[in-house]
């Protein structure tokens, strides 16, 4: 007797369909016709079965500043410069109840469009302290049964605002931050160049023996040499210092203005440092003082890709000062990234499925994360037959599993259940 047998899965890269048998969270059988008894049984009639949900790059402890009941902005956009000031103002006054309430909001429902993993960016200063750090490992505790979530320690004042900066990143590391992050363009108005922003924070990634996850090329020029380029530096650096591997990079849009010889250049460098690299694709933020020529704010992800670099999106900002919209929902994520990296063939828009599974998957370093027999039993069932029409179709999160633990159902499961051992007790949200 298994727990849960899941019968005509369709999954990608595999050319038929198949059951796959759970027991005790894990993937314990995989194949044809498998005869298991099981506590409950599914029919998914081809309906496609994928890993987890990975959005591997939140800015969790902002997420949900603005109102709930009614998103957008109280006003229109103002300048970068402004929303982060507004950020600086709200963060300073965050309660533990408030950590909690938004925290709650923002895990259930990424719980419910299928995100089984997620790396959260958690600012940590002088102005905070650990704050917000100790209020999500609470919530990293508290939901683990829902979500497996990373803290990164997120620089929102830089390194050098005060005389032993770093020191309040090894405290972090102490208490339970897992990943070291950076963001050089938040110290550029105190004269920091970029550089010793990045050698920081890479000494203190290798010191600790943690990966690194960087934010870097926020800003779109018209045009960039190569050694204007943050990665570049970087990459330079982590094959310098034997880090390859451990370095993840988030935004890069200023690689979009670089043109093509030195953007092959770049990603050259970028690939042999073995570093991967996150899109964003919250495009409406970026560039909107362009009159002509509007530039999109996205990385060059198709080249990127085609260099052999390991790519994923994630959702960014997620109802905060800086993005009133999103949901969590990486379907939705990956429909825009599809419009604004011009990928609309059935193999591209396949690929983007794997990059907000597979691919973040590895920037996370999950251990027993896929499909496969052994691998732990986080999956979601979708209301679809191909990956691209997922994207396309912006189809239903039908069933998600977590550890084994159905954790989240949605509409026409009652057409999917073929005998009725799914309980209300059964279901967390």
């Amino acid at each position: 007797m298994v727990d849960i047998l899941l019968r005509n899965a369709s999954i990608q890269d595999c050319q038929e369909q198949v059951d796959i048998a759970v027991e005790q969270g894990r993937i314990v059988d995989r194949g044809r016709n498998l005869s298991l008894p099981a506590d409950l049984e599914v029919d998914l009639k081809g309906r496609l079965l994928t890993p987890g949900f990975v959005d591997s790059h939140v800015h969790l402890d902002i997420a949900f500043m603005n109102q709930w009941e009614r998103p957008g902005r109280a006003r229109p956009f103002r300048s970068p410069l402004e929303l982060n000031e507004e950020v600086e103002r709200r963060r300073k006054k965050f309660t533990l109840e408030d950590f909690e309430q938004r925290g709650k909001r923002a895990l259930e429902l990424a719980c419910r469009h299928g995100v089984t993993a997620i790396r959260a960016q958690c600012h940590v200063d002088p102005e905070v302290g650990l704050r917000h750090l100790e209020a999500l490992i609470i919530l990293r505790e508290k939901f683990r049964h829902l979500v497996d979530i990373q803290i990164v320690a997120f620089p929102q004042q830089g390194f050098f605002a005060q005389p032993n900066g770093m020191d309040l990143f090894r405290e972090a590391f102490l208490i339970g931050a897992d990943v070291m992050g950076c963001a050089s363009n938040l110290e550029r108005g105190q004269g920091i160049d970029f550089r010793q922003h990045l050698d920081a924070a890479l000494d203190l990634a290798m010191e600790l023996d943690v990966d690194l996850d960087v934010h870097a090329d926020l800003g779109i020029p018209w045009q960039v040499e190569l050694d204007d380029l943050e990665i570049v530096y970087l990459a330079r650096r982590v094959k310098e210092r034997g880090y390859e591997g451990r370095v993840t990079a988030g935004h890069l849009c200023a690689l979009g203005s670089a043109v093509p010889d030195i953007a092959e250049q770049a990603i050259a460098l970028i690939r042999d440092a073995q570093m991967s690299v996150i899109s964003m694709p919250d495009m409406y933020r970026l560039a909107r003082d362009d009159t002509q020529h509007v530039r999109r704010g996205l990385t060059r992800v198709k080249e990127l890709l085609s260099a052999g670099v390991n790519v994923a999106f994630a959702s960014n900002n997620v109802r905060d000062a800086y993005r009133p919209m999103g949901n969590f929902d990486l379907l939705e994520e990956g429909l825009v990234l599809a419009y604004g990296a011009h990928m609309d063939s059935v193999e591209e828009l396949e690929t983007l499925l794997k990059m907000c599974t597979l691919n973040p998957a590895k920037i996370m370093k999950l251990d027993h994360y896929g499909l496969e027999i052994g691998c732990r039993a986080d999956f979601v069932v979708l209301d679809a037959y191909y990956p691209s029409a997922a994207i396309v179709n912006q189809s239903e999160k039908l069933l998600v599993f977590k550890s084994g633990r159905p954790v989240a159902v949605n509409r026409v499961i009652n057409k999917l259940i073929k005998d009725d051992h799914l309980t209300k007790s059964d279901i967390l949200l």
